[in-house]
């Protein structure tokens, strides 16, 4: 460990001494490179010694070096950091940094700095969480983002955990764009306080899909050296899931497996290391192989063994599975095995999901921040913790999200590359028992609130295929922002969104109605669940599940109006009216 350690104020006796130790440690890279000579050396490190911002190093009590810390009005720069050669290695100048980066965070500006192209320092601040923004044949240069005072971690309401999950960076590459917005990202989870009890990467870490080991493997070590180094491991463990960039074919699954050797080898046979599971005190963190060459490649997944092993833990108080590919499609973009887990897999793929008691499955892949219900079991979708491009534009944003897991649900929040929490959720909700529901008019609708509605009648009888309306916004001079109907012959669940005049409307559909029969069927409008915010349930007893949509956004755009229509649209009781009998309409709001 090193001694104690102190900045100290230089004077101009300190000058001489600290030139040498620079001239000692810098002659051989800056020759390297063509850049020394004794005048040229002096002359630099005069100008930087008189610069305001020049600190003595003192260790109990004795000069070791110098470094500067300068403080400009949009940047903090360090330079001068020079340290006697026997010191190096020794830990100080990490601890040095340390503080200086403490210092540098609450002033909110970003910490820039230049390295000698082909100095070790290199790798020393890549592993603080500096990224390299351009590089020529004499200099680096490097910046650590701003990171700003710390965020408050959510907590658990009693015991529990805390985590942060995040996915598809597609990084690994030094000086590659990735880079530099996946440390954004970075920034912001070093800001929780406190800390993460563990992190859960959910796929596409590096660029990949290269056919050379080599490559693969020297993208995993930046990644994981590099751009994570700044990770202590040891107290902060770090699990992660296959995927497409990564374990793409038989070869990039042996490197995972070589590269994440302290990964539990207890998966099914022939995906030891890939598939995997943790058991952490009360929780159970289950992550499952989506793309296994041994099973087809991408979108199919190993399902016996999955529910072997939550049965083998059926006493977890709490469950989470995490994979790569979404199984529900995210923002629409559908498609089978290579958008989302195959149909062969998926139905018992949930199934097992929702029988054992599973919170939620964790997933990414899709360049999106989604979150959906299914029999009351979270698919919550974080891909874009790196990768900005291809991203629904003013929709979806760089991200990572941070949970915390108690008796009482599952609760997240969602931090951009600033620092700012985007999107909340609290779950399951509690509802009060729909005989308190109140008449519409009674009900207190808004952005910031919950709303729910309940919709009891008898169907029409078979054979009606026209669109039928519960109950439909009133909103004089233009088409209806908010509608809820039934549609087709299979008189099946309809909500339609149109909250900008002259746009599309977008769909959300729910379960078909038995005709001619009764039906009680609640809709929950969450406008912090983004498209998945649209939700049913066929009785206080069943589990919430999201309506099936093709949005990138949700009820968080809808206004809500002050008047409504029930059994037909706003035009009169001639526009799409329900042909069934006995309808009735009652809601609740809750604030978000």
């Amino acid at each position: 460990m090193p001694e104690i350690w102190r900045f100290g104020a230089v004077s101009e006796a300190d000058f001489e001494p600290l030139l040498a130790i620079r001239t000692d440690v810098m002659r051989e890279h800056l020759e390297r490179v063509g850049r020394y000579t004794p005048e040229r050396s002096r002359r630099m490190f005069r100008g930087h010694f008189d610069e305001p911002g020049m600190r003595l190093i003192l260790q109990e009590g004795i000069r070791v070096g110098c470094v500067g810390f300068r403080r400009h009005d949009h940047e903090i720069r360090i330079d001068s950091f020079y340290l006697e050669r026997r010191l190096h290695g020794s830990g100080l100048g990490t601890a040095i940094l340390k503080v200086l980066l403490a210092e540098a965070d609450e002033t909110g500006l970003p910490v820039r700095l230049e390295v000698l192209t082909g100095s070790p320092a290199d790798r020393f601040y890549l592993r603080h969480g500096f990224v390299k923004l351009k590089e020529d044949e004499i200099e680096g240069f490097y910046e650590r983002p701003a990171t700003g005072r710390s965020i408050a971690a959510l907590m658990p309401r009693g015991p529990g955990h805390q985590f942060v999950f995040y996915g598809d960076a597609c990084s690994g590459v030094a000086g590659a764009l990735h880079e530099r917005t996946f440390a954004s990202v970075n920034a912001s989870v070093r800001r929780l306080a406190p800390s993460p009890e563990f992190i859960l990467f959910l796929g596409d870490e590096i660029a990949g899909y290269t056919a050379d080991a080599d490559s693969l493997r020297r993208q995993w070590r930046h990644w994981l050296d590099e751009e994570m180094g700044w990770l202590e491991r040891r107290a902060i463990p770090m699990w992660h899931t296959t995927s497409n960039h990564a374990t793409y074919d038989a070869m990039s699954e042996d490197v995972f497996r070589e590269v994440h050797d302290h990964l539990p080898r207890n998966g099914p046979p022939g995906q030891e290391g890939l598939s995997y599971w943790v058991r952490r005190g009360d929780l159970l963190l289950v992550f499952v192989h989506t793309l296994w060459t041994g099973l087809g490649g991408e979108g199919h997944v190993e399902t016996d063994w999955l529910r072997d092993v939550l049965r083998q833990n059926a006493d977890a108080r709490h469950k989470i599975v995490a994979g790569h590919h979404p199984v529900h499609p995210v923002n629409g973009f559908a498609g089978a095995y290579q958008r989302d887990v195959g149909p062969e897999h998926a139905t018992a793929f949930w199934d097992i999901l929702s029988e054992n008691g599973v919170r939620a499955y964790l997933c990414g892949h899709i360049l999106a921040f989604d979150v959906q219900v299914h029999r009351g079991v979270l698919q919550i979708c974080t891909a874009g913790a790196g990768t900005a491009h291809r991203m629904p534009e003013g929709i979806e944003y760089l991200h990572a999200v941070q949970a915390a897991l108690d008796d009482d649900g599952l609760r997240y929040q969602v931090l951009d590359a600033d620092g700012v929490v985007r999107e909340r959720l609290s779950w399951p909700l509690e509802m009060p028992p729909v005989e308190h529901w109140r008449a519409l008019d009674e009900a207190r609708f808004g952005r910031d609130r919950i709303a729910a509605f309940r919709f009891t009648g008898r169907a029409a009888a078979a054979g009606t295929s026209t669109l039928q309306t519960f109950l439909s916004a009133f909103t004089p001079g233009r088409r209806a922002p908010f509608w809820v109907g039934l549609s087709g012959p299979a008189q099946r669940l309809l909500a339609i969104l149109e909250p900008e005049p002259g746009r599309s409307p977008h769909y959300w559909v729910g379960p078909s109605l038995t005709a001619d029969a009764p039906f009680d069927i609640q809709l929950l409008v969450h406008p912090g669940m983004g498209p998945g915010g649209l939700l049913y349930r066929l009785s206080d007893d069943d589990a919430w599940s999201s309506l099936s949509a093709a949005s990138a956004w949700g009820a968080e755009r809808l206004d809500w109006p002050d008047a409504w229509s029930i059994g037909h649209g706003q035009q009169g009781p001639d526009d799409r009216t329900f042909l069934g009998r006995d309808l009735a309409v009652s809601a609740e709001t809750l604030d978000l």
